[in-house]
C-alpha cells in the first residue's frame, strides 16, 4: 500500500503538547477556523483528529480532497458518516479502550449521588436550610441492591466490577453479543432485557445509538421499571425518550435519573432536564478526565502514525475502507 506523505493534520480540539509533538517534523497543524464554518480551512488535511462535537459528513469529506483518515478520540462514531467515508476510501478509527475507566467511574459516581440524594442535600443547604430529615433528603444504601446493565462492553463490565466487588450489588445484564458463560464468569447474571428493566433498582445504559436502540427506553419500558428506581444514561442521548422520562419522574414512578447525554446536544436552554429536582445532569463529560483524555489522544495519535507509515491502524470501524484507495 502506498500512503501519501503526511503534511497537514486538522484538529477538532486541542491536544496535549507532548502528544502533538509526536507528529513528524514539518507537518502543519490546522485548528478550527475562528468563524463559521469551522471546517473552512480543512481542505489541505490528509488526517483529522476528531472529537465528538462536530459532524463529519459527505459535504465535509468532499471539501477535503486529500483526506485519508479520521481518527476519533473516543468510542462513539455516530457523528461520522461511515458510509460516506467508506465510499471515499477514508479510513475511520476510534479509541474504544481510552475513555472506559473514566466513563465507568462517572457512572458509579452518578449512581451514588442519586442514591445519597447529594443534589437535594446541596440545594437544601445552599438555600439556607438545615433539614428536614425526611422527604427528598432521605437516601438509600446501594449494598444488596440490583444493578441492571443494558450492554456489557468495556464500560458496562467495569461498572459491574466496581458495583459488585465494592458495594456487594447484585448485577443483572442484557447483552445479546456476550455469551451467558462469559457474563457469568464476570459474576454477572445474564437475563432478558425485560427482566433487567423490571428488577433493577439502578438501570444503567451502555449501548451505542443504532436504529435498534433509538428510544430503547420509551414510555412502555420506563413504566416497566421498578417504582422508586433510578435510570442512568451515560451512553447516547437517543437511547431515552426524554419526554417519557420527564413524565415518569414527575409522577414519582422513578426516584431519579443520572444523565450525561441528551438528544439533541446540547439540550435546549429551556429543557427541564437541565434543572429537574430529581435529575443529576452533566454536559457529556463522563470521559473528560486528564487521564482519560491523554489516553484517548495517545491512542488516536498511534492510529494516525501507523496509517501514514503504511501499517493497518488499530480499531478501524469501517473495515471495508481498508486498504485505502
Amino acid at each position: 500500500m502506498t500512503v501519501p506523505a503526511l503534511t497537514h493534520v486538522w484538529l477538532e480540539a486541542p491536544l496535549f503538547d507532548d502528544v502533538l509533538a509526536r507528529l513528524p517534523a514539518g507537518v502543519a497543524v490546522i485548528r478550527p477556523a475562528a468563524q463559521a464554518p469551522v471546517f473552512s480551512n480543512a481542505a489541505p488535511a490528509q488526517a483529522i483528529l476528531a472529537s465528538s462535537m462536530l459532524r463529519y459528513d459527505a459535504t465535509l469529506m468532499d471539501a477535503c480532497p486529500n483526506l485519508r483518515l479520521i481518527a476519533r478520540t473516543g468510542i462513539g462514531v455516530d457523528n461520522v458518516d461511515l458510509a460516506a467515508a467508506t465510499a471515499r476510501g477514508i479510513v475511520v478509527t476510534n479509541t474504544p479502550d481510552g475513555p472506559s475507566e473514566s466513563t465507568a467511574e462517572h457512572t458509579v459516581a452518578m449512581l451514588l449521588a442519586l442514591a445519597k440524594r447529594l443534589k437535594q442535600g446541596n440545594d437544601n443547604l445552599a438555600a439556607g436550610k438545615w433539614g428536614p430529615r425526611s422527604g427528598v433528603l432521605v437516601g438509600t444504601e446501594v449494598q444488596g441492591k440490583t444493578l441492571g446493565l443494558v450492554g456489557l462492553g468495556r464500560i458496562g463490565r467495569r461498572v459491574a466490577e466496581i458495583c459488585r466487588l465494592a458495594f456487594g450489588m447484585r448485577v443483572l445484564a442484557y447483552d445479546p453479543f456476550v455469551p451467558d458463560d462469559a457474563a457469568a464468569a464476570m459474576g454477572v447474571t445474564p437475563a432478558p432485557l425485560e427482566m433487567v428493566i423490571a428488577e433493577a433498582d439502578f438501570l444503567s445504559l451502555h449501548v451505542p445509538a443504532t436504529p435498534e436502540t433509538v428510544r430503547l427506553m420509551n414510555a412502555e419500558r420506563l413504566a416497566a421499571m421498578k417504582p422508586g428506581s433510578y435510570l442512568l444514561n451515560l451512553a447516547r442521548g437517543p437511547l431515552v425518550d426524554e419526554a417519557a422520562l420527564l413524565d415518569a419522574l414527575d409522577r414519582g414512578h422513578l426516584a431519579g435519573a443520572g444523565l450525561d447525554v441528551f438528544d439533541p446536544e446540547p439540550p435546549a436552554l429551556d429543557s427541564r432536564l437541565r434543572a429537574h429536582l430529581s435529575v443529576i445532569a452533566t454536559p457529556h463529560v463522563a470521559s473528560l478526565t486528564l487521564d482519560g483524555r491523554r489516553r484517548m489522544e495517545e491512542m488516536a495519535m498511534d492510529r494516525l502514525l501507523a496509517f501514514f507509515h503504511g501499517e493497518r491502524p488499530a480499531d478501524i470501524v469501517n473495515p471495508a475502507a481498508w486498504p485505502p484507495r
